[in-house]
């Protein structure tokens, strides 16, 4: 499937509200045709630690053509790894 984005954003730490920024970046991407990849509905089987989230989400955002960074994405350092792994694969990168 052509044209995936993977959202990319802040969750630690705003657990709560974090959902429905992700859920505006997918209705955003699908509005311009586009394959929106949400990390948080990724199907993650570990025990939860932040590193595992991580390198879970990390080998779906390589298998995307781009990455949709939110507008919260420099207070999260899970985002900014993101952000520099899409930049190095030299994926397209739109930012909210």
């Amino acid at each position: 499937m052509k044209n995936r984005y993977y959202i990319s954003g802040k969750i630690s730490g705003i657990e709560e509200e974090a959902p429905k920024h992700f859920e505006r970046a997918e209705k955003f991407l699908v509005a311009r045709g586009l394959f929106p990849v949400n990390p948080m509905k990724i199907e993650h089987n570990h025990k939860g630690y932040w590193t595992d989230y991580m390198k879970s989400d990390i080998k779906v955002l390589c298998d995307c053509d781009g990455i949709y960074m939110l507008n919260n994405w420099q207070d999260s350092k899970g985002a900014k790894i993101e952000f520099q792994l899409a930049k190095d694969l030299e994926l397209n990168i739109i930012f909210e």
